[in-house]
């Protein structure tokens, strides 16, 4: 072997030696990030439906007494999608995810969330919570009613206090929330396009965020391959079929990418949306102290629920910070509750929480309403 083979040689082994104690470090950091860009995510057909209030605004709701199965997929290039949850809820009689039907006129403590309360992704820890209220509430006195709904935050919960708080009497009300919440917000229901699809799922495009099940095809290999259909639509380009395979199969490119956008992310950093937010920030939290001003301070806790590249990195994001500033300012001690939620209760790919993680949001939330009912008992006094 000439001697210019074996420096090429030499360097190619070395390059491949370092490449892979890279990728075997990059496996060891802590994952800031998660990968919206490559879920697939279907949703019962028939149970979405848009909501109209009193004062005229619409919502996007679910169906009163409807069985919604949720089932995510991720999927890369040159790869068989995988299932990351699948999960049943209920709703009751108000479209609500909840065992119990909701009562006009009824005391009422509401609880305010997204898809971390409805929730979306694991067995809804609101059953369990109903089950601690009756302890807590054993007359039956007070009702709780579970508005936490995916990709909502505070422009909906100020909605729907401004149409239903008076008719079911809310007395007080608990926030679930992330962060950027409070940036959320919209007042708006389902467009007529996405309805047409969540309604019939041959109505669904490619383009369409939320696809219908159709019918009872909900098994996991009938949504597989759907996935694996609506893959080859989305990633039609050789440049989105090479970039995209390997971000599938190097946790080194995803760990990059998080940081400058490429080649996972197409060019923007996963949470570069926070740097964006400022302006919808201030507004959201003025609309959050008007919801203090209408319940009274000592009817309204905060539970805050940290996003995954906040657990992951252990750093609290700039929007959650000032989230957290003005709570602690005008809520009294005690009524702002930090869940601990670490990276390890997260899905691996998805954003949101997995089992243990609702099971500490579950006790985060009752926390929160043992102290709302210890503040009804000293009322009684």
């Amino acid at each position: 072997m000439s001697e210019q083979r074996r420096s090429w040689l030499v360097l190619l082994i070395t390059t491949v030696v370092c490449l892979g104690a890279a990728e075997v470090f990059a496996r060891l950091l802590p994952k800031n990030y998660y990968e919206w860009q490559h879920r697939y995510m279907f949703i019962s057909e028939g149970v979405n439906t848009n909501k109209t209030f009193a004062d005229g605004t619409t919502a996007q709701w679910y169906k009163p007494d409807s069985a919604i199965n949720w089932a995510v997929f991720y999927g890369y290039p040159w790869q068989k999608p995988k299932q990351e949850y699948s999960i049943w809820s209920t709703t009751n009689n108000l479209g609500l995810v909840q065992a119990s039907d909701a009562q006009l006129g009824k005391p009422s403590i509401a609880i305010f969330g997204d898809s971390f309360t409805e929730p979306q992704a694991t067995t809804p820890w609101f059953y369990a919570l109903e089950n601690h209220w009756k302890r807590l509430d054993p007359q039956g006195n007070t009702q709780l009613l579970n508005f936490g709904f995916q990709g909502t935050g505070i422009g909906r919960w100020d909605q729907v206090s401004r149409n239903l708080s008076e008719p079911y009497n809310f007395q007080k009300v608990i926030y679930v929330a992330i962060g950027q919440d409070f940036a959320r917000l919209g007042e708006t229901g389902w467009n007529k396009r996405d309805l047409k699809c969540l309604d019939n799922a041959e109505a669904c495009k490619k383009n369409h965020y939320y696809q219908a099940i159709a019918g009872d095809d909900q098994s996991e290999a009938k949504l597989q391959e759907r996935t694996q259909q609506l893959m080859g639509k989305r990633n039609n380009t050789l440049d989105k079929q090479l970039r995209y395979g390997l971000c599938g199969v190097s946790e080194l490119a995803r760990q990059v990418a998080s940081v400058i956008g490429s080649p996972c992310f197409d060019g923007r950093p996963p949470t570069d949306y926070q740097s964006n937010l400022k302006t919808a920030v201030g507004h959201g939290l003025h609309l959050f102290r008007q919801q203090v001003a209408r319940y009274g301070a000592n009817n309204v806790f905060l539970v805050w629920i940290p996003e995954r590249n906040e657990a992951a990195t252990g750093r609290v994001s700039p929007i959650s910070q000032q989230l957290l500033k003005v709570a602690d300012h005008d809520l009294p001690k005690g009524h702002v509750i930090r869940c601990p939620l670490t990276a390890a209760d997260f899905y691996d790919k998805d954003g949101h929480q997995n089992e243990a993680g609702s099971r500490m949001i579950y006790n985060c939330v009752a926390q929160a309403l043992t102290q709302a009912s210890n503040n009804n008992d000293q009322k009684m006094e």
